[in-house]
């Protein structure tokens, strides 16, 4: 089996040794993993009309469909990785280097950080992608960040000012949340690609002009404000011109704003974050397609809210998403839709941020502004949380990671508005159970295994576990 061979392949590389006289930091690592997706018969009614597995325009019934049981595959990569400064020049590097298109993978993945900068006692000028200060930090591993020039102002020790004067979003792709992206649609693309008669793109991703702007202030006790313009166009399946308007009236299309204002407390042993988001749409071509003129179908908000407590070796964490839903009328047209996200998505068990890859909300992702109410590249309103319980002795990490989706219910009259009651929401929900155990030796040296389960109503006929091991060298 190719897992093992490559596994053993990682272990001999590590016995080798090597000695770390570099200044740059050089990272090496392999990723092997085994997918096993199972159809079942079941006798019991479909409870989840409008739900299914593909994602094709026309939809398919995934008991009809024909789809890979089994996958097994490993992936390497080398990484290049460095934080200093010399005088005012400062830079923080991290960019990986994959095996390429034949795993799915894109040909390299930037870090969280990754720019060149010019900085002084008050401000940093830089080149490069940056991450997000004011996002929501709610989930562990909630990530958004720009890539393009930004400043930041430091007029107080308590207070930054972060400017993204331009920005080509793409959807915030880390390589920690995309490499395990490409399993299901190798599968399925080709049943996509024979309805829509074109070939299937397994590295589609684009970009588009972003500026934001947010501010941070506080030590212990933080306030969050952030605010993002992007330009959609035609980003991505739900967003489309008039191009007749757009000839007529010079326009380059449809915008989308968003924002959070959120509050956070981080002590010794607890950690307590909440955030509230909106998001709202507009139209510069004017279209009289529109709800109202100057202004597409978007206004939606959001409720994030996070808890930590730190004991000794062990960590819990409970991580919330609220959204709004879609506003419609007695004759179940949509009047307006609910919240956007941006951003990788927010949780990190593979099934729900990487497999299936459900977002809780309408989302902007490197494919553009998409809906979808499926399992796989799910786009769908609804609550999301996660629990995390982690244990650390010396340099051994035992990690369990539960992640829970309910989305709203598809049908009928609703009001757009973010709701508490059970009735609203579906009677099935998407969950994951996730445990990883890795030997961590400060950062250089990583090597784990993780298996997870996945959990959904018998009547959807799927059954399916994954497992996956990892290591890293760096030197």
């Amino acid at each position: 089996m190719r897992l093992t061979r490559g596994f053993l392949f990682f272990v001999f590389s590590l016995l080798i040794g090597v000695s770390p006289l570099y200044a740059v930091g050089v990272e090496v690592g392999i990723l092997g993993y085994e997918l096993f997706l199972k159809e079942v018969k079941t006798q019991k009614p479909n409870e989840i009309p409008g739900w299914d597995l593909g994602l094709g325009r026309m939809g398919q019934n995934f008991q009809n469909s024909s789809y890979l049981n089994r996958v097994s595959n490993e992936s390497m990569f080398v990484g290049l990785k460095d934080k200093n400064k010399k005088d005012k020049i400062v830079w923080d590097l991290e960019i990986k280097l994959t095996t390429g298109r034949e795993t799915g993978l894109h040909p390299f993945y930037l870090g969280k950080n990754h720019f060149l900068g010019y900085e002084t006692s008050k401000f940093l000028f830089g080149i490069g992608r940056r991450e997000h200060l004011f996002r929501p930090k709610a989930f562990q591993t909630g990530y958004d960040g720009g890539e393009g020039a930004f400043i930041e102002f430091l007029p107080s020790s308590h207070l930054t000012l972060q400017f993204f004067l331009w920005d080509r979003y793409s959807g915030a792709v880390l390589f920690e949340k995309d490499r395990f992206h490409s399993f299901l649609p190798d599968v399925l693309g080709e049943e996509e690609s024979k309805l829509e008669g074109s070939q299937p793109n397994k590295n589609k991703r684009s970009h588009h002009r972003r500026h934001s702007f947010g501010l941070v202030y506080g030590e212990y006790f933080t306030l969050r404000l952030g605010l993002q313009y992007l330009e959609l166009g035609n980003f991505g399946r739900n967003t489309r011109d008039s191009p007749r308007e757009t000839k007529a009236s010079g326009a380059d299309g449809d915008s989308l704003v968003t924002g959070n204002l959120g509050l956070g407390m981080d002590l010794e042993i607890l950690n307590l974050q909440f955030d509230f988001l909106w998001a709202k749409g507009n139209d510069r071509t004017s279209s009289k397609m529109a709800a109202k003129p100057n202004s597409i179908p978007i206004s939606g908000e959001a409720l994030q809210m996070g808890a930590e407590l730190r004991f000794g070796d062990f960590l819990f964490r409970s991580s919330h998403f609220l959204s709004d839903r879609e506003e419609r009328n007695t004759k179940n047209q949509i009047i307006r839709d609910g919240f956007v996200f941006l951003g990788a998505h927010p949780v990190q068990t593979p099934y729900l941020s990487q497999i299936f890859r459900i977002f809780p909300s309408a989302a902007v992702t490197e494919s553009g502004f998409e809906k979808n109410f499926a399992l796989k590249e799910g786009r769908c309103f609804g609550y999301l949380t996660e629990l995390v319980l982690q244990f650390t002795y010396g340099e051994f990490v035992a990690k369990l990671v539960g992640s829970y989706f309910l989305p709203y219910k598809l049908s009928g009259q609703t009001d757009g508005r973010i709701s508490f009651q059970k009735r609203d929401f579906e009677v099935f929900f998407i969950g994951e159970g996730l445990l990883e155990l890795s030997f961590k030796e400060e950062s250089t040296f990583e090597l784990g295994l993780g298996f997870s389960n996945l959990f959904l109503p018998e009547s959807m006929g799927i059954k399916s576990n994954f497992g996956y091991v990892f290591g890293r060298l760096q030197i």
